[in-house]
């Protein structure tokens, strides 16, 4: 006979406005790099994608490292091509249901978060000169992150919308207190650029990238392909790179639009790619010092989400700003 009682913990609810509240650039980053710091064998599975004509939904699971919780991002587009998130946090001890967190905004903020971490292993000693290809939610939240791990000395931007680029110049310059401008063309955005941070794939899945633009030594941040239908990077940007980082490495390598392509067009880049769970761990030193062209490439992992759900959750306990659901799930002995 199952054994099965009811769990004695509430669940809790924490809201996006909540997180956004509770959370800052410092922790979360330190949150990451420690979450990285550990080896990670299996706490990170694969992300698996459920699709029907005009609708997805996507799940990424992990139990973090050095962490009470275990957990999941669950979230998906329904046809009026409405995205919702949802993060449940589970006890790693009792299983426990502890929180359900609107996950709206955590995909932006653990994305630059981590982006952060590799971009101080990466980028070369002093202020950088930034340039920027996007202008919306994830472009804005990696300028914010990297500025909390190195001197900005200039911020370049380029959107396709002019009143877009323009606003998110201004933004940025008067929040950093940087020299931040809009451009009319992404080359002249990224051409004078010791980093460049591309968050915004082209509408008809053309590269927005051209890597013929890149100046040598130039560290490249790719974050807007994510699934085989996108495209961010041009086959060039890819063969110039000659140590590509990746947060989950086969899944850049075999899911992402950019790699698909090069890869049908036979470039081989294996011997290019490598873990940041190894950079963090410091096993890339040598290759980080005599690369000539380095990439940073994220499509997202449940580990960032855990990580950061979790600091959410703290926060939102300490502060008073979780709200009790009155629900509780029952548990089975197994």
């Amino acid at each position: 006979m199952e054994n099965k009682k009811s769990s004695g913990t509430k669940t809790l609810f924490i809201s996006a406005e909540v997180t956004e509240t509770v959370l800052d650039w410092p922790s979360m980053i330190d949150a990451i790099r420690c979450s990285y710091a550990v080896p990670h064998g299996n706490r990170t599975s694969f992300r698996a994608v459920a699709r029907d004509e005009g609708v997805w939904m996507r799940s990424l699971v992990s139990v973090p490292p050095n962490s009470a919780v275990m957990g999941a991002k669950i979230f998906g587009r329904s046809s009026g091509r409405g995205v919702s998130y949802l993060v449940p946090l589970f006890d790693r001890v009792t299983s426990e249901l502890l929180a359900l967190i609107d996950g709206r905004h955590l995909t932006a903020l653990r994305t630059a978060a981590t982006s952060a971490v590799a971009v101080d292993l990466l980028a070369k000693p002093g202020a950088l000169n930034l340039g920027v290809i996007g202008s919306g939610g994830e472009a804005r939240a990696h300028v914010k992150a990297i500025a909390n791990v190195r001197s900005i000395d200039s911020i370049a931007v380029y959107s396709p919308t002019p009143q877009k680029r323009e606003q998110f110049a201004a933004d940025l310059a008067r929040e950093l207190n940087v020299k931040c401008h809009a451009v009319s063309h992404a080359e002249q955005a990224v051409s004078n650029a010791d980093l460049v941070v591309c968050a915004a794939r082209s509408h008809d899945e053309r590269p927005v990238l051209d890597g013929n633009w890149l100046m040598q030594g130039t560290l490249l941040v790719s974050i807007g392909s994510t699934i085989p239908e996108q495209r961010e990077l041009d086959i060039r940007s890819i063969e110039r790179c000659d140590l590509i980082v990746c947060d989950m490495l086969h899944e850049v390598a075999d899911e992402t639009g950019d790699f698909i392509e090069a890869k049908a067009q036979g470039l081989n880049f294996s011997s290019k790619l490598a873990t940041l769970n190894d950079l963090v761990l410091g096993r890339l030193s040598e290759r980080v010092r005599t690369s000539r062209m380095p990439m940073y490439k994220s499509v997202g992992a449940a580990i960032q989400d855990l990580t950061v759900a979790e600091l959410a959750w703290r926060r939102a306990v300490d502060a008073g700003l979780a709200r009790e659901l009155e629900m509780s799930l029952t548990l089975q002995q197994v």
